[in-house]
């Protein structure tokens, strides 16, 4: 895909997955036809949300945004002057991007089961999620993230700790029969893992059998 731009002061931002989407353009997957002075710029949206039907959608509390330091982060944050949505900037956007994957590669497991939080609570899933987070705790490391080695416990705790009944984005799509971000949110760890010779199996099989279920 070629993206045409303007100019160069075109702040170009990947919302969404992060990591992933600016995977994607250093692939080359996605061409940028203009030289940027600064971006793509990654954003770290955090705004629990849940479509129930259509036009119905249940917030669970506010919402905030991470960007990086630097111009394109501050300009990016100053848009969000004056309304509820919190934005601050990081100067270790990549950990946060991670850790934030960390949160996301486990909830595949809500999507298998089409169990929400609550799932978490037993024993044996509790450690397939840890298992799916240490492998991103791994690659993390190898792609410059500080990655805590207690993420995995922090991780299932905080599924744990959430109401009972919410359901991630992941579960939602199956639900609903939309695509899915597999690839977004799994299968990024084991493309990376490749790249580092780190070994990735949960995520490998996790984001195989998901796929495998969309199809049937």
């Amino acid at each position: 895909m070629s993206i045409a731009l303007d100019t160069q002061r075109t702040l170009l931002v990947t919302t969404g997955d992060s990591l992933f989407q600016l995977d994607q353009v250093e692939s080359g997957r996605y061409h940028l036809s203009a030289d940027l002075e600064e971006g793509p710029c990654g954003v770290h949206v955090d705004i629990p949300a849940e479509r129930s039907t259509p036009g119905r959608i249940r917030q669970r509390r506010t919402g905030s945004i991470l960007v990086p330091e630097g111009a394109a982060g501050r300009a990016f944050a100053a848009l969000f002057t004056g309304t509820p949505i919190a934005v601050a900037t990081t100067p270790d956007f990549v950990t946060a991007a991670w850790r934030k994957l960390a949160v996301n590669c486990a909830g595949i497991v809500n999507a298998l089961t089409l169990r929400p939080a609550e799932v978490a609570n037993d024993p044996a899933i509790g450690d397939v999620m840890r298992g799916l987070v240490a492998e991103c705790v791994a690659v993390g490391r190898a792609e410059g993230a500080d990655m805590p080695d207690a993420l995995p416990d922090t991780v299932v705790a905080g599924y744990r700790a959430a109401a009972p009944d919410s359901i991630n984005s992941i579960h939602a799509d199956r639900l609903a029969g939309r695509p899915m971000e597999i690839d977004a949110r799994n299968g990024v760890i084991v493309r990376l893992g490749e790249r580092h010779g780190i070994p990735t199996p949960y995520n490998r099989m996790a984001a195989a059998v998901l796929a495998g279920q969309s199809v049937a």
